[in-house]
């Protein structure tokens, strides 16, 4: 009967070192699996914000663009409205210097 309990034990330890080694070998396939995922996320992260910032940066470009064009137009106006001024204040300068 000692022998039948001994024997018991040894199959009871037996049995819990084979359900360790098979929880650990689930919980790694587990945490590699997770990981595999947690990159996949990452990277198509990554991808996405490349895109935004691509969008971002373009729209950006196209903004001061306009800006750039729109101060062009407005300082092209200016010009020719102190043009058109040139001789009435020339002539106001002579007639404040010379009188």
């Amino acid at each position: 009967m000692l022998e039948d309990i001994k024997g018991a034990e040894e199959a009871a330890l037996n049995s819990k070192k084979e359900a360790t080694v098979t929880m650990r070998n689930i919980l790694r396939s587990a945490d590699s699996e997770a990981n595999a995922k947690a990159q996949k996320l990452i990277d198509l992260a990554r991808s996405n914000a490349k895109v935004v910032v691509a969008n971002a940066e373009a729209k950006a470009k196209g903004q001061a663009k306009s800006l750039v064009e729109e101060r062009l137009r407005q300082d092209r106006a200016a010009a020719v409205s102190a043009r058109e001024h040139l001789p009435a204040a020339v002539a106001y300068i002579v007639e404040k210097v010379v009188v």
